[in-house]
């Protein structure tokens, strides 16, 4: 393990699905009938941490910190946090707010977007909170902390600026809406990788450029901030991209049928974050046609092959990606592994 503790903030809650049969962007002042699933939605810290804590199941300390309400949903999420294998010492409950919860509207293209209570128990989660659990933790050289959306903006900058105070390695995600304010923050001074989607990449920059263009930009744009900063980009059907000093690495996207793309993002970053705390190499250091056309050896493979099975379940939590699925989808595809991929 080339790190024993990851600690994170981020939206803890759940939500609720609802598919449109139209494909047109509901209207400002538009009414729609739309199909209730019975899919389970989670919010991000939720999503990012399953996916570390069940690849990294008794060999790293897991520590979400964050608030749910003191109510049968936030009873039932720290329970399932638990079962998982994190630690939920350091997730609240609060007495004054109920816990956070999301609506998620998917088109008939499976993209879809979300509506979050603004008025709930994340509002206790503050940079004291923040700093007074890391403190008890314990952060240093060995430790990943990571800064996902839906709690306040200052707080994840209070934990970003800690664990990089203590050596650190700090991931930051963020969504389009804060990107302003994350850039008049200076904030990417403290990010050793910042992982973005297409339009979150777009934002940042202000151009509508793509793919391969778009990754370079966005690290040339922000390398006079933070020179050695990595940045992942996913693109969905498209796959993903990283780039650093060394330039930029295409990995292609996993082929399967798509059931909801809700958390795919997420599970892609929970897969990386595991392999980089296991040992592996962010990058491949090569580009391939197709995944898995040279053997399986960096972390943003592993979160590829997360994503990819994430797609195929309803729910925004692919419960059915274990160790032993992945190794199963390994065997399936005919893939070779390096010596020390999912070891």
């Amino acid at each position: 393990m080339k790190y024993n503790k990851v600690i994170g903030t981020g939206g803890i809650g759940s939500g609720m699905l609802f598919y449109s049969e139209q494909s047109a962007t509901l209207g400002r002042n538009e009414s729609r009938g739309v199909i209730l699933s019975d899919a389970r939605d989670y919010c991000k810290l939720h999503i990012i941490f399953y996916y570390i804590a069940g690849l990294l199941k008794n060999r790293a300390g897991i520590y979400p910190i964050g608030y749910v309400g003191k109510d049968e949903s936030g009873d039932q999420l720290v329970k399932e946090m638990k079962e998982e294998g994190m630690s939920t010492k350091y997730i609240g409950q609060s007495k004054e707010y109920p816990t956070m919860i999301s609506i998620c509207l998917q088109y008939p293209d499976k993209d879809g977007c979300n509506i979050t209570a603004t008025n709930n128990a994340v509002m206790e989660v503050t940079g004291d909170y923040i700093s007074k659990s890391m403190d008890e933790i314990g952060v240093d050289k060995k430790t990943i902390v990571v800064a996902a959306p839906e709690v306040p903006i200052k707080s994840r900058i209070r934990m970003l600026k800690k664990g990089k105070e203590e050596g650190a390695l700090c991931v930051l995600t963020i969504p389009a809406i804060e990107a302003e304010e994350f850039l008049a923050h200076n904030i990417f001074e403290y990010c050793d990788i910042l992982a973005v989607n297409e339009e979150e990449a777009q934002t940042i920059l202000g151009i509508n450029m793509t793919g391969r263009e778009l990754a370079a930009s966005l690290y040339k744009s922000l390398k006079e901030i933070n020179p050695e900063m990595q940045i992942l980009v996913t693109c969905g059907g498209k796959g993903s991209y990283s780039v650093g000093k060394s330039g930029v690495e295409h990995t292609p996207p996993l082929k399967g049928e798509v059931v909801n793309t809700t958390g795919a993002g997420d599970a892609f970053l929970g897969g990386t974050i595991a392999g980089i705390a296991a040992g592996l190499e962010i990058r491949k250091g090569q580009n391939n046609r197709y995944f898995g056309e040279t053997k399986l050896k960096s972390a943003v493979e592993l979160g590829v092959i997360c994503a990819g099975m994430a797609i195929e379940s309803k729910d925004s939590i692919a419960f059915h990606v274990t160790v032993d699925s992945i190794k199963e989808k390994i065997r399936e595809n005919g893939w070779g592994v390096g010596k020390y991929f999912l070891n």
